[in-house]
This record gives structure tokens, sequence and C-alpha cells, in this order.
């Protein structure tokens, strides 16, 4: 099972303690009812109010004090290597670990972050920080593949485009088909991937469907359609060049 982060701990705990929270407010409510009962109904013993009022009291206090115990949770932060934003545990990662913030695995050895390489790509020669576990990337920059595993003896190795190549490594397009009701809020997604102007991308939304991203790898396709989605919009992932649109019919 992976390590942990505080906030994680913290969220699972608040999920044990609302409820005792919850169950001491319900039990005190019902003990000042009684309370209130026994002053106006004989049959009723003023004591059993006082004591469900008292254990009311205790469970709620017990939650409480369990909650304010989340502050004295130790800290320990480990800033990522790629991104350098910190990911915070209880205690030192001794395994690896995958960042809070750019979500890439952090490599551990004996509870020291191993630094990740600095490799260059080999389609563009931009440099790139690469997990020292990985046996490829994908450039940021390019999206070109680079394949870091060593090549087998005695085996040639397959010329560039070949049909062994795994589907995982071939780029995508993000087609926008339709904006949906929240308009705004897909506008300003828009501006914000394709790096345009309103007025250009309000104009994208008056001709759908639409390429609007192309030669991305899946997961940045898989995101920004994710992100679309949320907003309300229809938006699909197709290979690279194989999306067609539908003919429009005419008038």
């Amino acid at each position: 099972m992976a390590q942990p982060t505080r906030a994680e701990v913290i969220e699972a705990e608040l999920q044990r303690i609302i409820p005792i929270v919850v169950v001491g407010l319900v039990v005190l409510l019902a003990g000042l009812f009684l309370l209130y009962l026994s002053t106006i109904a004989t049959w009723m013993p003023f004591v059993i109010g006082v004591i469900v009022t008292i254990a009311g009291v205790g469970i709620a206090g017990y939650g409480g004090w369990q909650y304010m115990q989340l502050n004295n949770l130790p800290s320990y932060r480990v800033l990522c290597p790629y991104c350098e934003k910190p990911t915070t545990f209880l205690a030192p990662p001794t395994e690896d670990y995958s960042c809070e913030h750019c979500h890439r695995i952090v490599a551990v050895e004996a509870g020291q972050i191993v630094p990740p390489l600095v490799l260059v790509c080999r389609h563009c020669g931009a440099p790139q920080k690469v997990s020292p576990r990985a046996k490829m990337f994908i450039c940021d920059n390019c999206n070109g593949q680079n394949d870091l595993k060593p090549a087998r003896p005695g085996v040639a190795a397959a010329p560039a485009g070949a049909a062994e190549e795994s589907v995982e490594y071939m780029t995508y397009d993000l087609v926008l088909v339709e904006a949906g009701h929240n308009t705004d809020e897909v506008l300003e997604i828009l501006c914000t991937v394709l790096a345009a102007p309103r007025d250009h991308c309000r104009g994208i939304l008056k001709d759908l469907p639409m390429v609007i991203l192309v030669d991305l790898p899946r997961r940045k396709a898989d995101s920004y359609r994710r992100m679309l989605r949320e907003a309300g919009a229809i938006a699909e992932v197709h290979p690279t060049g194989q999306y067609r649109p539908p003919a429009k019919q005419g008038m």
C-alpha cells in the first residue's frame, strides 16, 4: 500500500470523527428534550434527561477533541524534483510516490529522493526531466516519443513508424463536438488551452464540430477532454488524422 500523504490521513480521520460528533449532537438534543419534557410531565424523571444530556456532551466533546488533535499531526514536506512543489507526509517517504501537483512518480530509494535524469529529446533537442524508473518518455515540447529501452542483443531495431509500435505511443487529436449550455466556462478553457484571444475562441464555438488540438500524447488529450466535459461540453479524442466530421446537411 502506498504511503499516504498528510492530507489523505486527515481526510480519513475526518470521515471517522464527523459521525461521532453528529451522534453526540443528536444525543445532546435528545437529552435537552427530555429535560424539557420532565418539567411538563411528572412521569418523566429529571435525572434521565440529565444523564442523556451529559452523554451527548461527552460524545460530541470527544469527537471535537479528536478533531483538535489533527493539528498536532507531524508534517514532513518533500519537494517534487519535477515541479518543485511540496507534498506533505507524516514522515519521510520510504517508497515511490505520486506528486500531488504534477502527478509524476517521484522515485525514492533508502529514504532519499532520487533526482530525475535530464535527457535531451532526440526529435527536437529540448531537455527533459525524466524519472530514473522510466522506460520511455514523451517530450513536453514536441510530443515525440523517446524509447529508453536498450536494444536486446542480436535483435535489429525496428524502423521508425513500424507497425509493431504500441498504440499507446500514438498521437491524438482533440475534437470539440458541442459546447453545451455553459459556454462561458468552455470559452475560458479554450482560451487557456489554445492560448488564444476570446474572439478567436468564440468563433470556434460557432463552427462545431472542430478539431481544436492535434498531435497530442494520450494523457494530454484525455486531460483536456476531461476539462471540457466537466464544463458541460462534448469532446472526443481520435488518433491523429482519423477524425472525419459529419457531412453538413444542405439548407
